[in-house]
């Protein structure tokens, strides 16, 4: 709808709503209009810049959705979410859990008692009280093959984790949630003749850390709205639990990675919490 060569005077049914001093802005009001099914008329005003023109009949009705259309976009749009900082990649923390892997590896190799004094196992737990249990489970595995696919996505994960929380913090929170996860799962199966080793309940609960801190900055992220913003991190946590923490091997402790992803996905929700503002529940829609 170019600007026509007539002016107001020219065009006696229709009344003049507005004086813009670019076209632009006069062409952005015009949209208001056409948008409720009404006609208008951009015109050059005699003085300079140019006018809007509508039905006079209509002229209150439009005037009231022009108003309604100005105070919207007078407010500003919610600020994004403050970025995640990027405390680095941990490689040093990272080592240090790579070291007592392979050096635990080693003495379960030099000892048989060194495996069966830290296998976590709900008797030994919850009957012997022997709590050191879900934690030096962490350390074992059954073979070098176990060892090394822990150490790959333990590391990779881990360097993660390290970026968003910072590398003390974060493998402090992977091996809480490691531990934790192993004695839900102990709880879980108490009066079972159940044993679990190795590094996957950490990793595991790396990724529900990563899933944990997603989804408090979906949910702070104001720019966003819908519901499916909270469901996108969740959804891909569960996704790559799916995939990396099931398996057909008898032997593969699934439950443990449940249990280390619930867990990893509470404590990564609780340190992010305190990163952002509370929002305002009654907008999260």
């Amino acid at each position: 709808m170019p600007p026509s060569s007539t002016t107001a005077a020219d065009a006696p049914e229709y009344v003049p709503l507005g004086r813009y001093p670019a076209v632009g802005a006069a062409f952005e009001e015009a949209l208001v209009i056409l948008s409720m099914g009404l006609g208008c008329q951009i015109d050059e005003h005699p003085e300079g810049g140019y006018v809007l023109l509508a039905e006079p009949a209509e002229a209150g009705r439009i005037e009231t959705e022009l108003t309604c259309y100005r105070e919207e976009q007078a407010v500003p749009p919610p600020p994004p979410p403050p970025p995640t900082p990027d405390h680095g990649s941990g490689s040093v923390m990272t080592a240090l859990w790579i070291l007592a892997l392979a050096w635990s590896f080693w003495m379960q190799d030099q000892s048989p008692a060194w495996t069966a004094r830290g296998v976590s196992s709900p008797e030994s737990i919850f009957g012997e009280g022997e709590w050191w249990r879900p934690f030096t489970a962490l350390f074992l595995h059954a073979d070098l093959g176990h060892l090394l696919s822990n150490i790959v996505s333990g590391a990779f994960i881990g360097t993660w984790v390290c970026r968003s929380l910072g590398p003390v913090r974060g493998w402090l929170l992977i091996l809480l949630a490691g531990t934790a996860g192993n004695l839900l799962n102990a709880a879980a199966r108490r009066g079972e003749a159940f044993a679990s080793l190795g590094a996957s309940t950490a990793v595991f609960g790396a990724l529900g850390i990563l899933t944990g801190i997603a989804l408090l900055e979906a949910m702070h992220d104001r720019s966003r709205r819908g519901r499916f913003r909270y469901l996108l991190p969740i959804g891909g946590g569960i996704a790559m639990l799916s995939m990396w923490g099931a398996s057909p091997d008898p032997r593969t402790d699934v439950s443990g990675h449940v249990c280390g992803f619930l867990c990893g996905l509470l404590l990564g929700a609780a340190p992010a919490w305190k990163a952002f503002k509370m929002p305002d529940w009654r907008t999260l829609d």
